[in-house]
């Protein structure tokens, strides 16, 4: 009888632990991991129950710190895509205007090359302006040299009517003298008084025309020495002219020079806003974009977050009262979800 009993004990603490157990595990089936079995077992058992509830709280704390986790790095992902999202925009406006540069610094350029062009063109104009200005500043030179000849001729030619002046009033005198000679000489120098009032007359006349000569020969030389004055300012303007186109001409090369290395470097400044603007795209054309991969993140961790979401709370609902006891039948659980 004692051995009987004692069986029975022993099989009613194994009925006891087993129901606990029992309880326990269907919690744990349905997801339950923060109900832990609160009964005490027997003396033997008690450790059993104190290892399952250890294990069932480690386990339920890593879950609970896989969905804490789970939702800070939701949020971090978001953050990271609302960072991504302004850093692609910035990107994007920065590659927007590094091209639009690229596009201005090719027109400065071309707008360059336009301006060398013109000024070769212009340059080429002076240049031949300037082979084309020593015809007249030649000319120029020859009329000064003209002028002064003819101003040496008529001075030369001054200088004798002076001279026949001169002996035009020796001759005058002459007739004079003569003519007195031949008036005390009565009868005998009326030929010769005829004579000398001829002469005396054309002598008259003779000077008349000279200084009639002398005159036209004083304005002529007048007029012979403003033309050598102008034709001399004329050389000098000309002389003049022929300084500020060579300056001219030398500013137009140094400004052609300047325009066609301008070119030059808007061109590299170009060639570098391009290359860096092809320098911002992914090296590797096959790799996912960053926000492709960020959402990939996002899913896996989302579908960790769902699968340690099934191990959350669960309500135990008291069923109904069953029917009396000794039909066999066991009470049992219902387990509900929160």
């Amino acid at each position: 009888m004692q051995d009987r009993d004692k069986l029975e004990n022993e099989l009613q603490e194994l009925r006891t632990v087993v129901d606990a157990f029992d309880g326990s595990l269907r919690r744990l089936a349905m997801g339950d991991l923060h109900q832990q079995i609160e009964q005490p077992l027997p003396r033997g058992y008690e450790g059993m129950r104190k290892d399952f509830n250890r294990g069932l709280a480690s386990v339920s704390a890593t879950i609970d710190t896989v969905l804490t986790r789970a939702r800070e790095a939701h949020m971090d992902c978001g953050e990271v895509r609302d960072s991504l999202k302004r850093t692609t925009d910035e990107q994007a406006a920065r590659a927007s205007a590094m091209t639009g540069l690229a596009a201005d610094a090719g027109s400065a350029a071309e707008t360059a090359r336009s301006q060398s062009a013109h000024v070769e063109h212009v340059a080429a104009i002076l240049h031949n302006a300037r082979l084309d200005i020593r015809r007249p500043k030649d000319a120029a030179a020859e009329a000064v040299t003209a002028a002064q000849r003819t101003c040496q001729s008529l001075a030369a030619l001054k200088t004798m009517t002076e001279e026949v002046r001169t002996l035009l009033r020796e001759t005058a005198l002459l007739s004079l003298n003569g003519g007195v000679n031949a008036a005390h000489a009565g009868v005998d120098g009326q030929e010769a008084l005829d004579i000398a009032k001829n002469l005396h007359a054309l002598t008259q006349q003779v000077g008349s025309t000279v200084e009639a000569l002398t005159e036209a020969t004083d304005a002529v030389v007048a007029q012979a020495e403003a033309t050598s004055t102008a034709a001399t300012q004329v050389t000098r303007e000309f002389d003049a002219i022929d300084v500020y186109t060579e300056a001219l001409d030398s500013q137009l090369t140094s400004l052609g020079e300047s325009s066609r290395r301008h070119a030059g470097v808007v061109d590299a400044l170009r060639s570098d806003l391009i290359s860096l603007v092809r320098s911002k795209r992914p090296a590797d054309e096959t790799a996912l974009p960053p926000d492709i991969q960020l959402g990939n993140m996002e899913r896996a961790i989302a579908d960790i977050e769902r699968q340690a979401s099934r191990y959350t709370e669960v309500r135990i609902v008291t069923p109904p009262a069953g029917p009396a006891p000794g039909n066999g039948r066991r009470s049992h659980l219902r387990l509900v979800k929160t």
